[in-house]
Order: C-alpha cells, then sequence, then structure tokens
C-alpha cells in the first residue's frame, strides 16, 4: 500500500498457552488493545528479554532482520500489528523494545480501526493522516538516530497551492484522497501534510470537512433544498454522517440551523 503504515488487526480467543515468533524483513510494531494473559515471557535475539504481564497500550517493536519470541498463558486479546517496511523509513533503525506504555500510540491504533471502513472524503482523509501520524511517531520514539534538529516546515509553492485547490474545489469528489492531492505537488504523503498545514494552518481533512460543512451552510440558508440533497451536494457519505458531523462541529441539527437562518 502507499500508505506510510500498514495495519492490521488480530483477535486471539482464550488459550492456556499462546506463542508468537518474528523474524521478518519488515519492522514489526506489535500494540496490546485490550485482553489479558497471566504473564508474557519474551526474548530478543541480541536484545532484552523477561517477562510482563500484558495492559491496554503495551508496545512491542520488533526490528527488521530481528528475532525474537514470546509465549503467554492464559491469555486471549486483541493485538494491532502495524508494519513498517524499511524503505518507508529511510533507512531509520529502530530500537527493539517489549512493553513499552504508549498511551498515544494505542490511542492512534483505536482511531485507524474507527476511520477504517469510512468511504467519504473527511473520513478516508482521516484514516490516511492517523496511518501516517502512526508512522513519524514510530520512528521518532524508537528510532536508535537521534532526532533531526526542529527547523521551519515548508510551505507549499504557489502553483501547488492552486493545483491542490483546483482539486479539493472539483465536484466535492468524495474519492480525493492523501496520495492523489500530494501527487499533485511531486511530495510524499508525509511532505504533503507537514506542508499543507504550514501553508493553511489546518490539516488536509480538517479543511475539506470545514470547506463542506460551509457549503451545506449556504446551501441549507439560501435553499429548499432538503437535507438529504443538500448532505450530497456537500459530499457527505450519508444523511446521518451529514447530521452527526453538522451538529458535532455547528451546535445544533442541520433543519434547526435552517429553521435560525431562514
Amino acid at each position: 500500500m502507499d500508505t506510510a503504515a500498514g495495519v492490521s488487526f488480530v483477535r486471539h480467543e482464550h488459550a492456556d498457552s499462546m506463542e508468537w515468533e518474528f523474524a521478518g524483513p519488515d519492522h514489526e510494531i506489535l500494540v496490546w488493545r485490550r485482553g489479558s494473559a497471566h504473564a508474557k515471557e519474551f526474548e530478543f535475539e541480541s536484545g532484552p528479554r523477561g517477562a510482563i504481564t500484558p495492559a491496554p497500550g503495551n508496545v512491542w517493536v520488533i526490528p527488521a532482520g530481528f528475532r525474537t519470541a514470546a509465549i503467554a498463558q492464559h491469555c486471549a486479546c486483541d493485538i494491532a500489528r502495524i508494519t513498517l517496511p524499511p524503505p518507508t523509513t529511510r533507512s531509520t533503525e529502530l530500537r527493539p523494545t517489549a512493553g513499552t506504555q504508549d498511551r498515544l500510540l494505542h490511542y492512534l491504533v483505536e482511531r485507524i480501526a474507527s476511520t477504517a471502513t469510512r468511504v467519504d472524503a473527511v473520513g478516508k482523509l482521516l484514516h490516511e493522516s492517523l496511518l501516517n501520524a502512526a508512522h513519524m511517531h514510530i520512528v521518532d520514539i524508537y528510532s536508535l538516530k537521534p532526532r533531526a534538529t526542529r527547523t521551519t516546515p515548508r510551505t507549499l509553492s504557489p502553483e501547488s497551492q492552486r493545483l491542490v485547490l483546483e482539486r479539493l474545489h472539483q465536484a466535492w469528489d468524495p474519492d480525493v484522497t492523501l496520495q492523489e492531492l500530494a501527487a499533485t505537488t511531486g511530495l510524499t504523503v508525509d511532505q504533503f501534510g507537514r506542508a499543507f498545514a504550514a501553508t493553511f494552518h489546518v490539516t488536509p481533512h480538517r479543511y475539506l470537512r470545514d470547506r463542506k460543512l460551509s457549503r451545506a451552510r449556504h446551501l441549507l440558508s439560501t435553499t429548499t433544498m432538503t437535507i438529504t440533497d443538500i448532505s450530497a451536494a456537500a459530499g457527505f457519505s450519508s444523511p446521518s454522517h451529514f447530521a452527526t458531523t453538522f451538529k458535532r462541529h455547528i451546535g445544533v441539527s442541520p433543519s434547526h440551523y435552517r429553521t435560525d437562518t431562514t
């Protein structure tokens, strides 16, 4: 996939004893989402070893090429498995890590799971942004290399701004993706996300969401279109998604907004 990180969600039903072993070409990051185990013993080849009682938010980082094994007793759990092919980390080495509590990565994983089935443009952009945020967080926190000195993010050139805004304004396209927007500028997805935020002081998915809400407010105030038709015209995936998003960010339902402004 083109996203910075691949995430799969695995459920292990209860077992008296459960074993894992990793020794692949990709970086593997395991996030314990929920569940229980009496104990989990682990061992990295040429690395840490020990035992831990897992808890939600515990993270195991298995660098590419490292061999590791683990065994858990009386275990039932849900785990997120994040795969980072080494090329996506630009040759960054990750340090082997076992059982570290990482609440931010746990939160990102849960939000990735909750947006995985979204088909609307805002939802898809949000999902991709969360994947990239998880990728950057992992590299920042678990990298062996020193963190780079903070520099001022680059902004989009005037021509890139024009191309991106044209694409975002085209017929409220529900299929627009971060990859497509980044491609119009010649930047990677990571670079584009940072440059867009530095230019417009807002993330791409929030920019698109705010535009859709602005269009919906205009149509509610100036037309007699039905709520269902306005939902489609503004680019929302369904009337229920439109109503939920509108009330969350505007403070009232679309029908109440229309009553108050007409």
